[in-house]
């Protein structure tokens, strides 16, 4: 009997269409789960449309909830947020099939969401920390080119409100004069953001340049490679994650910073300063508040009825 297009190609032409290489790596693992969890990576389309519709959606339910954690004392779920992103992938793998073959419904759309947290748990920096740190780093950059290399890293991830993908890829050449001076960066969703290039930053990159010259057009680059030997492309996403726990030990006893935690800080200092949402989304590149509220925990701890009480309490 035939068994229709096999679904090991049906995922491959599902990942082409991605232009994102994380997107792609993210589809690619929970749809090879999925594909094993139901015995179905050398089966063709046929093994879902012989199931019916409350079956299909059991086996979606069971390979989702088949990741679920819990606190061991509440039993309350405790990975919503990747719960919901496997049901994700299932939804726009589903919406690609009722495209190119005789699926006719969406199992993975009556998957309920999971419930996730609201707010970020990515660490951040106080104005006092932040500044402290690229101050010192400021003062060492004169140690080597690696401190020079490092502190442009950490006051880029932080002054600019870059994800670690868009600081890797920023070139030299993506830096453009009119009708400001300002930084042209390609973001999520192979969409441009536009930044303007404060003339205390102009003035560091230029000194950079001066004192340890240009190695490639990408801005951060290796200063060894043990392997390849090739200096003349950009860190990676890695390296930078290994260069902010670096510095956080050096400079911040150990907190347990990410790349992410300067995006973050950035937009809760951006938020005291009284800036407006719009400003802010023009250097996060984020199109609604959505997200800004996600990273921005201060509101629901400074604006709340607790303070008015601290006095009763003896």
């Amino acid at each position: 009997m035939l068994q229709g297009e096999p679904l090991s190609v049906l995922c491959a032409q599902f990942l082409h269409l991605h232009k994102s290489e994380r997107t792609k790596r993210a589809y690619r693992a929970d749809l090879r789960q999925f594909l094993e969890f139901l015995n179905l990576h050398h089966r063709g389309t046929r093994a879902l449309t012989r199931r019916n519709r409350a079956a299909l959606i059991a086996d979606c339910s069971r390979f989702v909830e088949s990741f679920a954690k819990y606190d061991a004392h509440s039993l309350h779920l405790t990975n919503g947020t990747t719960l919901n992103r496997k049901r994700f992938t299932l939804v726009k793998f589903f919406d690609y099939l009722l495209e190119v073959q005789e699926i006719d419904f969406n199992p993975a759309r009556k998957l309920p969401v999971y419930p996730a947290k609201e707010y970020s748990n990515t660490p951040t920096l106080s104005k006092d920390q932040i500044t402290s740190l690229i101050a010192e780093m400021s003062v060492d950059r004169i140690k080597s080119k690696a401190h020079f290399r490092n502190y442009l890293i950490i006051s880029t991830l932080f002054h600019f409100a870059l994800r670690r993908h868009e600081l890797v890829n920023l070139k030299w050449s993506q830096i453009h004069e009119h009708p400001i001076p300002h930084f042209q960066v390609r973001q999520k969703g192979n969409r441009w953001k536009y930044l303007p290039l404060f003339p205390k930053f102009r003035n560091r990159l230029d000194e950079f340049v001066s004192l340890h010259g240009k190695t490639s057009d990408y801005l951060f680059t290796p200063l060894k490679n043990n392997r390849t030997k090739v200096l003349e492309k950009p860190l990676s996403t890695n390296a930078v994650l290994l260069i902010v726990k670096k510095v956080s030990k050096t400079y911040l006893n150990g907190i347990p910073l990410m790349p992410h935690s300067f995006r973050a800080t950035f937009v809760c200092l951006a938020r005291d300063a009284g800036i407006d949402d719009k400003s802010i989304m023009n250097t996060t590149g984020q199109k609604s508040t959505q997200i800004l509220n996600y990273y921005d925990i201060r509101s629901q701890l400074h604006a709340n009825a607790v303070h008015h009480m601290a006095d009763i309490f003896v």
